[in-house]
């Protein structure tokens, strides 16, 4: 009965359908009811897919497609900046460290982690990970922190997204991360500044999920951001200080965080007690003694890092004044901002300098660094970028080609970067002068950041390990030779240059240290001896020296 009454009920746009089959024409049946059940069904499907054709078709019309082309053309940039000059520069003493904490057994791994005490094992075991899937050559090595600069474009965007900043914000921030030259830098360096930079803008954009719609979900999201953010550096405690100050503040879900961030300490703890008891044992001084208490004009020259003017033609002392006061300008024509996001990223910019200039000045030992605060470019270039977009549209306009002035300088300035040494064709260069048939080389230095990157690159001749050369070796067929020569220098760390004794031996030194500097030309000048051609090479900061000493 009920299928009956549906086909007499059938609507004008079905009775032709019916009729063509001819349903109508005798007594409908069940068959016929369901029949008429799926061509209506079908009909529907047909409307529904066609309208939505439509639909699309008027929404895709509709869509500005202006600020997806800039910001694929901005990743692009981003991107391509990055991989010029990937393999330029050698590994550094730092680097190198890295290297060779990572590619010993995951006891020995922990166990140099622990005994050098001055940063958390993490980034160590995932670059562990990264030479088992792809070994030590140069390029490979690379490749890891720049995948790790790449992946900060995920949180970046959806952190703009959550703060609703507009195209044109989004857009500079990301313009200008592209061509930042420390955030170019870190993003090549083997190191674990690049990992606590995705570490602290991964854990400001979950915090602001937070903050905006408090769950039990993002806050174990959050927790665990924070735990492998403090695991990678000891300044990681900095954000999550600042993130739990914040809601508490607010007076907003600050009870959960309060005790998340306790489970994240008894969680972390293990860590600080055995390192400690290294740091303990060993003295402060020995790890982090290098690091001198910050002026007022290391303080200003921070924010000159961060604006990204340091590669520029040498500023005078005066230029971080100049910055400075034009950043706390902008910032204060910008107080009136009313999104809170934008004002906790405000904080979290430029509260983590204050904070470790402070405790480096009362504290008996420093901590101040610039490289440590790297987590605090992404907030910095967000909150800028945001207000530079509030200005006038004349002096926006302005603004974006004094951005592009600056772009350009700093594209130009990376060419010939030479924040690093090149101690792999230096290694080169003292095989190629050893002209010697002695079976013991020595080489004397009383510099570990001369001695450990020339005995490292010797060790990599010696047991044929090319991968850390890279294209340096280039198309040379004398590598045996070279091999059997690095065999033969035996490197020896010494307190005073003057202590170097034998008939031949090298000196290695560099100016920076001018007491090595006047040791070595002691030697030099001492009666009976000879010097043959020095070799050097040179960075920003500094020129080494080896010379060879012929002595009867």
């Amino acid at each position: 009965m009920k299928n009956r009454k549906l086909c007499e009920q059938s609507s004008p746009m079905t009775t032709p359908i019916l009729q063509d089959r001819g349903v109508l024409s005798r007594k409908p049946s069940l068959h016929d009811g369901l029949l008429h059940r799926d061509r209506v069904a079908d009909i529907s499907f047909a409307r529904r897919t066609r309208d939505f054709a439509n639909l699309r078709r008027v929404t895709f019309s509709a869509i500005d497609w202006k600020p997806a082309v800039v910001t694929s053309m901005l990743i692009i940039v981003f991107v391509v900046t990055r991989l010029w000059r990937l393999t330029a520069a050698s590994l550094d003493g730092d680097e190198i460290f890295s290297l060779i904490l990572s590619r010993s057994s995951w006891h020995a791994l922990l166990m140099g982690a622990i005994n050098d005490a001055t940063h958390p094992p993490l980034f160590y075991l995932l670059l562990k990970l990264w030479l088992g899937v792809g070994g030590e050559s140069l390029l490979w090595l690379r490749i890891f922190p720049l995948v790790v600069s790449v992946l900060c474009l995920i949180p970046f965007f959806l952190l703009c997204r959550s703060l609703a900043l507009q195209p044109v914000a989004c857009s500079l921030a990301l313009g200008i991360a592209a061509v930042h030259p420390e955030m170019v830098f870190y993003a090549q360096h083997l190191r674990m500044y690049g990992l606590l930079m995705l570490g602290g803008l991964i854990s400001a954009q979950c915090f602001e999920a937070y903050v905006r719609q408090p769950s039990r979900r993002r806050l174990f999201i959050l927790t665990v951001v924070n735990l492998a953010m403090v695991f990678t550096h000891y300044y990681g405690w900095i954000v999550i200080a600042l993130e739990l100050t914040c809601l508490v503040w607010r007076r907003c879900a600050w009870i959960p965080m309060t005790i998340t961030t306790l489970l994240t300490a008894v969680l972390f703890s293990p860590w600080p007690w055995v390192a400690g008891k290294v740091l303990y044992a060993q003295g402060l001084g020995q790890h982090i003694g290098w690091i001198s208490k910050p002026t007022v004009n290391d303080f200003g020259w921070f924010f000159v890092d961060l604006a990204g003017c340091t590669e520029l033609p040498r500023f005078r002392v005066e230029a971080s004044v100049v910055i400075c006061t034009a950043l706390a300008t902008l910032l204060f024509i910008y107080r009136k901002r009313q999104n809170t996001g934008i004002r906790w990223l405000a904080v979290l910019a430029l509260a983590p300098a204050a904070l470790a200039f402070a405790v480096s000045q009362w504290a008996p030992q420093s901590i101040w660094g610039h490289r440590h605060l790297i987590f605090v470019f992404w907030p910095f270039i967000i909150v800028l970028a945001d207000c530079l977009s509030q200005l006038p549209r004349t002096a926006l306009i302005y603004v974006i080609l004094l951005l592009g002035v600056w772009a350009g300088l700093t594209v130009i300035s990376q060419r010939n970067d030479d924040r690093k040494l090149p101690w792999d064709t230096l290694t080169i260069t003292l095989l190629d002068k050893e002209l010697s048939q002695s079976s013991v080389i020595p080489l004397y230095s009383a510099d570990p950041h001369l001695q450990y990157p020339l005995w490292f690159y010797l060790d990599c001749l010696r047991t044929s390990n090319l991968g850390p050369f890279g294209r340096h070796l280039g198309s040379r067929t004398d590598l045996p030779e070279l091999a059997a020569k690095s065999a033969r220098f035996e490197i020896t760390r010494v307190s005073d240059l003057r202590a170097a004794q034998g008939r031949y031996f090298w000196l290695g030194y560099s100016d920076s240290n001018r007491t090595d500097a006047i040791e070595a030309s002691q030697i030099l000048h001492r009666p009976g001896c000879r010097m043959g051609d020095a070799i050097s090479a040179r960075d920003r900061f500094h020129t080494v020296t080896l010379v060879p000493v012929q002595c009867w």
